[in-house]
């Protein structure tokens, strides 16, 4: 998923402490693209502070950046399963049922996006699926939603596996882990930014990419969190103040 440099930033300051505590500029900075300079960053980073989505703090004398809750909400309104994701699951599947003919496609087209963004997995080509209770005013006119108890759908995690790419969200968060249990010693200052910057990224693209189903719905192990704290664990690069 190609995310915006505005809500790598955002994201970074979410995932760094879900908008409460500061994040020290040296590390908001891994959440940009390898090749991004440091004089842009300064810039954009700026220009948030400015329209109001993040404030900068000074902390023991070094620069910090947190969430400010219109971030926090412009954030949610680009990626809007962060505000049920994780949560425990009733047991009962949503499922949204539409028919757009192949006449008004874009129409179409735009409505699996919408559904996508909101968690929705695919059971067929217009039947979707969703773990949470999204209320009517968040999904189009053209849709029709229902409700099914698990047991009509089968093994809920069979199902859940099948619909969403589990498997590879899985591979990329524990691969996160490996690689930074094993080659996070590297010492060359320029070298070391670099493979922090593509793990950040690799992580950051496969989090905007996961349905953030509930826990009753992944393997026991599932390695996302645990991702998350290594990732955030990692230290940080020479200052950009």
């Amino acid at each position: 998923m190609k995310l915006r440099l505005r809500d790598r930033i955002l994201w970074g300051l979410f995932i760094s402490g879900e908008g409460a505590k500061a994040c020290p500029s040296n590390k908001l900075w891994l959440w940009l693209p390898p090749q991004y300079s440091r004089k842009k960053y300064r810039l954009l980073v700026a220009r948030l502070v400015r329209t109001g989505l993040v404030q900068q703090t000074v902390i023991e004398g070094k620069v910090n950046f947190r969430l400010t809750e219109t971030g926090r909400k412009k954030l949610f309104a680009s990626f809007p399963v962060l505000t049920v994701g994780g949560k425990t699951w009733d047991g009962f599947w949503r499922v949204a049922v539409f028919d757009i003919p192949e006449s008004r496609r874009r129409v179409r087209d735009a409505l699996r996006r919408k559904l996508t963004k909101l968690g929705f997995g695919r059971l067929q080509n217009s039947i979707y699926l969703s773990a949470y209770d999204w209320p009517e005013t968040v999904l189009s006119k053209e849709v029709m939603l229902l409700e099914a108890k698990q047991k009509h759908l089968g093994d809920p995690k069979t199902l859940a596996k099948r619909i969403w790419p589990l498997n590879q969200l899985s591979a990329v968060y524990k691969q996160t882990v490996e690689r930074l249990t094993t080659r996070l010693g590297i010492k060359e200052e320029g070298k070391r930014e670099e493979f922090l910057k593509k793990l950040h990224r690799d992580f950051l693209e496969t989090l905007a990419a996961d349905p953030l189903l509930p826990p009753e719905l992944l393997a026991a192990d599932w390695p996302g969190n645990k991702a998350r704290l290594f990732l955030l664990r990692a230290g940080a690069v020479r200052g950009t103040n």
